[in-house]
């Protein structure tokens, strides 16, 4: 995790253990449901290992949005920086390893420390790029695009799936 998010950012060591301060790691098996709507989430996580696959239920289908790949943050952003109840679930798609951090313990947190205040930035800004991209490949690509698009930029996924 450190050398992902230093590769992104200037993180100092001092940095990096405020932030392992308040982190848990969890083992979760293929299957499990990691985020449930009806609540403000509270937490966000650092994928080590594994797949996770967000998705809502819409209509009585399940609507997926988005796949949480290793090496980065998951969490349902929206209800996140916003309080409102999330609508969103999350699930392991595979067994997975992570760091969870409470949202209260990381505001904390940031008062702290510049530099985790900028990895919440950061990873804000890297969540709206990737809806940005998401929306404009909705808006602009038919559905032979899409999977070309898919193919190209996450090829191994469809095999994970």
């Amino acid at each position: 995790m450190k050398d992902v998010i230093k590769a992104h950012i200037d993180f100092s060591d001092e940095s990096y253990e405020l932030l392992m301060s308040i982190a848990k790691e969890k083992q979760v098996t293929r299957n499990q449901l990691i985020f449930q709507p009806g609540k403000p989430t509270k937490k966000i996580l650092f994928l080590t290992k594994g797949l996770l696959r967000g998705y809502k239920i819409m209509d009585g289908k399940e609507h997926t949005h988005h796949f949480y790949l290793a090496d980065w943050f998951a969490t349902d952003l929206n209800s996140f920086l916003s309080n409102e109840p999330s609508q969103s679930y999350i699930e392991t798609i595979e067994d997975c390893t992570y760091f969870e951090f409470q949202k209260d313990d990381l505001l904390r947190l940031y008062h702290k420390s510049h530099q985790l205040e900028s990895l919440g930035r950061l990873v804000a800004e890297k969540a709206f790029l990737i809806t940005v991209e998401k929306l404009a490949n909705m808006q602009l690509n038919n559905l032979s695009q899409k999977y070309e698009l898919l193919m190209k930029t996450s090829p191994d996924l469809i095999l994970r799936v």
